[in-house]
């Protein structure tokens, strides 16, 4: 009888512990995608300045920083919804749906350093057929940081895009932006589709 009752009681601290780590993860889930919701900025954080946000999983925020003596970083704002994600620019082989930031040639100005990612995306091994090796997948809420530094202060507007294939849809986006200067102010915004 007291192995029985043993067994039970096991059974049901099992059970709660595992009922309390579902009910965590919940959580971390409910505030994620409160993160990204059509009520907090929804042109800040957008798809083409029109989030439909029960069937995207991802959002876009562009945004400028001033270092002065014309040095600026061009911030791109990655919101992933939860199961978003996508094949970091970091990754060492070589994808076709890899993050990538392309803008237009230019005299406007000249691009410093390398684009920064903001957290590192961590290498993992996946099995998937279309992977079948080493990956750094972006699960997360991450920033990509790009300096540029301006030759003049006439004003000027430059196109480009970014491009990659968000997962588990597996469809090839493609985000166009523009960076302008209008009246000596700095301007790095959503271009239409």
């Amino acid at each position: 009888m007291n192995k029985y009752l043993f067994i039970l009681v096991l059974v049901l601290v099992t059970s709660c512990t595992t009922k309390t780590e579902k009910l965590e993860e919940l959580a971390i889930v409910v505030k994620h995608t409160d993160d990204i919701s059509a009520e907090n900025n929804p042109l800040l954080y957008s798809v083409f300045n029109k989030p439909d946000f029960e069937n995207e999983l991802y959002a876009v925020k562009f945004t400028t920083l001033s270092h002065g003596n014309d040095l600026h970083d061009l911030i791109i704002d990655m919101r992933l919804k939860t199961g978003g994600h996508f094949v970091s620019p970091n990754a060492k082989r070589d994808f076709k749906g890899k993050f990538t930031v392309v803008i237009d040639k230019n005299s406007d100005f000249n691009l410093v350093g390398n684009l920064i990612e903001s957290p590192l995306s961590v290498e993992e091994i996946d099995l998937h057929p279309f992977i079948n090796g080493t990956v750094n997948w972006v699960r997360e809420n991450t920033t990509y940081t790009q300096q540029i530094r301006l030759n003049n202060s006439d004003a000027f507007e430059v196109m480009g895009y970014i491009q990659f294939t968000i997962e588990p849809a597996c469809t090839l986006e493609k985000v166009p932006f523009v960076i302008k200067q209008v009246d000596d102010a700095l301007q790095f915004e959503f271009f239409g589709c």
